[in-house]
């Protein structure tokens, strides 16, 4: 089955054009330190940067339409919806593989390029800089290659309280404009019932996004044509600033009050700028971005 890649930045652009400003969600206010010890599960689950594309859901969605309407496929019968779902679905394979062959082929260049890059290590070398003053003196890091949900079907997961939850991705858009890395975060405290099941209570989740436009790369030079060392400058840039992220957020509050603005598609809320980058918020996620891109809300 081939495999669907995601960039979450790029789907929230196209999905999220909201006249008002997000909500921003959180499961609960978190006294730092979280404890004297923090356990950390870095699931390092990717191994090379990719190019990013979506499963298509157009041809389905039209075949829907043209079976509805009047003099439509055997006039909107149940069989006639029946055939235009089946057409709408081989439609969105073919479109859906299509995507993923060119995805592929975008990304032989840039394997090429990054083939000597210790991309795992780099990540993890980047929670070095963990504030143990927001998190716990005793940081306790755990590197494992399965996803947490593959952990959880397969009765790997072992009971705790402050587990930090650490899974990192990285990604170019299918249309070249932007290099994306995002830490997905969660705190979860695990117990197991007496049937020795384990059940995961979430203190707190976060997306945690540093998105890089391709005027931005190292030399504006395209991601095709970075060198291994341009490359490692865009990941030790984008690692560093969100664990700096990270280290301010756990403790953080944040209010809805803080001042709207537009971001592609977005309405975001600004929470500070810094040089020429900017931290802005959408819901459950903290996003870097250019100070530049960012437009006063209309």
């Amino acid at each position: 089955m081939m495999p669907i890649r995601r960039c979450l930045p790029f789907v929230l652009l196209l999905l999220t054009a909201c006249a008002s400003g997000p909500r921003v969600q959180r499961t609960e206010r978190l006294a730092v330190p979280l404890a004297e010890q923090v356990d950390v599960e870095l699931r390092l689950t990717q191994r090379q940067i990719r190019v990013a594309y979506d499963v298509s859901n157009a041809g389905g969605a039209a075949a829907m339409q043209v079976a509805a309407t009047p003099g439509g496929v055997a006039g909107g019968s149940f069989a006639g919806g029946a055939a235009a779902g089946l057409i709408g679905a081989l439609i969105d394979t073919a479109v859906t593989a299509h995507r993923g062959n060119v995805a592929k082929e975008r990304e032989r260049p840039i394997h090429a390029n990054t083939a000597d890059l210790p991309i795992d290590e780099m990540i993890q070398r980047s929670f070095d800089a963990l504030d143990r003053k927001q998190f716990a003196e005793n940081l306790v890091l755990k590197k494992l290659d399965q996803a947490e949900a593959d952990d959880a079907s397969a009765k790997r997961l072992e009971p705790g309280s402050n587990i930090l939850v650490l899974d990192p991705k990285y990604s170019v858009s299918y249309d070249d404009s932007f290099f994306a890395y995002v830490l997905n975060v969660r705190l979860v405290d695990r117990t197991k019932d007496a049937k020795g099941r384990i059940t995961s209570k979430e203190r707190y989740r976060q997306s945690i996004q540093y998105v890089l436009p391709q005027s931005g790369s190292p030399g504006g030079v395209r991601w095709s044509d970075l060198t291994s060392a341009q490359w490692r400058q865009v990941l030790e840039t984008a690692t560093g600033e969100t664990v700096a992220m990270l280290n301010y957020d756990i403790g953080a509050y944040p209010s809805e009050a803080q001042p709207q603005r537009r971001y592609g598609n977005m309405i975001v809320l600004l929470d500070q700028e810094r040089g020429e980058r900017a931290w802005v918020r959408t819901g459950w996620s903290l996003l870097s971005v250019p100070v530049s891109q960012l437009k006063a809300k209309k």
